[in-house]
């Protein structure tokens, strides 16, 4: 009989399937635990590295849609953790910048993505994990240019969803 509980039974994408909404869910945990939803915590890790990404371009670092970019730049800008603006050069480009309140976050987000880091690599051996690793790389790379949500990532295009 069927079981979709042992995974063992299920087909590779179904299990591939589980295993992502599991992770998620770890990581939406640790989250939490901050005040952040699940993506918020990876937007602003886009941001401490380069305050004033433009909503296209953090879209595409994280490879989601830019109307999924604008939905939950809308919360964290009614959250105070960042705030949009228009570029002067280019109304149509939309800025985001951290404020303070996500600054002093800085060290707590970095240390919860070390805790979720330091929880998955406590299930393999480094050998187990550098070819999970190299498996999920290859998957990626197949994978992420045909992604329908995905925007084109060329800096010469128009800012898609603007607001």
């Amino acid at each position: 009989m069927f079981d979709e509980r042992n995974p063992e039974q299920l087909a590779l994408g179904h299990l591939l399937a589980q295993v992502c909404r599991l992770a998620a869910g770890r990581v939406r945990t640790h989250m939490e635990t901050i005040g952040l939803h699940r993506g918020q915590g990876f937007v602003l890790m886009h941001l401490w590295h380069n305050d004033g990404m433009s909503q296209r371009e953090i879209a595409c670092a994280m490879q989601i849609s830019p109307a999924t970019m604008t939905n939950m730049l809308q919360r964290m800008e009614q959250a105070g953790w960042v705030v949009r603006e228009r570029t002067a050069s280019d109304q149509r480009i939309v800025s985001v910048r951290l404020t303070d309140k996500a600054k002093a976050l800085q060290a707590e987000v970095k240390e919860k993505f070390c805790e979720i880091e330091a929880e998955f690599a406590s299930i393999y051996t480094e050998e187990e994990r550098a070819t999970l690793q190299r498996l999920l790389v290859k998957l990626h790379n197949r994978f992420a240019p045909l992604n329908p949500h995905r925007p084109p990532c060329s800096t010469d295009d128009d800012e898609p969803g603007g607001t």
